[in-house]
């Protein structure tokens, strides 16, 4: 990419970055900084205080000192993300709490919106302006903006991919595989599925884009020990305390579905969520090496959805990318009538508040047969 591009990228990005600081200045917007956004805010601070990331205990007495209490009056959740998802943020830590919740509300409208615009590249006007207006009210997705959720970075890191990928550009590909390890236990799925893809294809780019991948996740894992010296290690042990803390009590996903049903617990809907896995990884292997670019994102994308067992209502934001998908293949009547039910039946959560939705799974489970099956009269999704 020529320095003079990178140069106004950068600018460009400067003034918006500006822009938001000031709106979430002086502009009050409704927003409680103490649901999920808090999780993150706290673990910066505690960076910016040198707490290591995963360290509860100092997070814990920093929140109470803060708050003036003791610190057995203070809960603080483990942070299950990696490190380097709270070193790209840590900036936000640096403002009040009431005003970093804006602008981190603010940063994912437009990491939304710039996910729209590379999945729409090349659309009608008017059909890429129309997605710039449903896109937020996407149930999963407005639910994520309103109490501050993390899906927004691996939500432009897939679109960028299928944008990376069409236009063979590496350097955007090391970086959207970059944003998707930030949920990696969403971003896991695409990320083996590209790094296959780029290793099947055997050509100059492939080997380009592939070791500019490693290269990243290389660096990637080194600065990671800036946020923890021991990040591997407590890591691991901050998702298995994560698991215990919560419970999975507002999960939605089909093994823990499924397991319910038989009437068993969240370990046995592991044992599930393998069983899902190895079947939709073998309905997968025919159509593989036949995917474009945009199936071959969207189709991995619902394959994490479905195999995942710890899945909340607002992880279904993803599904909005095959959702996309399927818009740009849809130009039959029926297709289009499947693709507003799908966009719709999410709706239905407003009902159940933030307990896991159904309708969450039924409308990715339509999404991943509509591509599986590649039932479209123009564009197609499997050459």
């Amino acid at each position: 990419m020529p320095l003079r591009r990178i140069l106004l990228i950068l600018l460009i990005a400067v003034v918006v970055i500006g822009a938001m600081v000031a709106t979430a200045l002086y502009v009050p917007l409704p927003l409680n900084p103490y649901l999920d956004f808090q999780v993150l805010y706290r673990a910066n601070q505690g960076i910016l205080q040198g707490i290591p990331l995963y360290d509860r205990a100092g997070q814990a007495q920093m929140v109470a000192e803060n708050l003036g209490v003791t610190v057995d009056q203070v809960f603080v959740l483990p942070f299950p993300y990696p490190p380097w998802y709270a070193l790209a943020t840590l900036p936000i830590a640096v403002l009040p709490v009431d005003i970093a919740v804006r602008v981190w509300f603010l940063l994912n409208i437009a990491m939304l919106l710039v996910s729209v615009w590379l999945m729409t590249d090349g659309w009608q006007p008017w059909k890429r302006l129309f997605s710039f207006i449903v896109a937020p009210l996407f149930f999963p997705i407005l639910g994520a903006l309103i109490v501050g959720q993390y899906v927004f970075p691996t939500l432009l890191g897939m679109a960028l991919l299928v944008y990376a990928l069409q236009r063979k550009n590496t350097t955007s590909i090391a970086l959207g595989m970059a944003l998707i390890t930030f949920k990696p236990h969403v971003g896991i799925f695409l990320l083996l599925a590209v790094v296959i893809h780029l290793l099947l294809g055997r050509d100059e780019f492939g080997r380009r884009a592939f070791w500019s991948v490693a290269a990243t996740g290389a660096i990637l894992f080194a600065v990671g020990f800036i946020a923890d010296h021991n990040w591997p290690v407590n890591y691991w042990q901050s998702l298995f305390e994560f698991k215990d803390v919560s419970k999975c009590q507002l999960c939605v996903s089909l093994p823990i579905t499924i397991t319910a049903i038989a009437g068993g617990s969240f370990d046995q809907a592991i044992g599930v969520s393998f069983i899902l896995f190895i079947g939709l990884t073998i309905l997968c292997v025919k159509p593989f090496p036949a995917l474009n670019n945009e199936g071959l994102v969207s189709l991995f994308t619902c394959m994490a959805l479905l195999v995942n067992p710890y899945l909340q209502n607002y992880d279904f934001a993803f599904a909005v990318i095959p959702l996309f998908v399927v818009v740009h293949a849809a130009d039959r009547i029926s297709t289009w009538l499947v693709v507003l039910t799908v966009f719709l039946l999410p709706s239905l959560g407003l009902f159940v508040g933030r307990a896991g939705s159904p309708t969450l799974l039924i409308s990715t489970i339509i999404l991943t047969i509509l591509i599986l099956t590649n039932h479209y009269k123009g564009h197609k999704i499997i050459s």
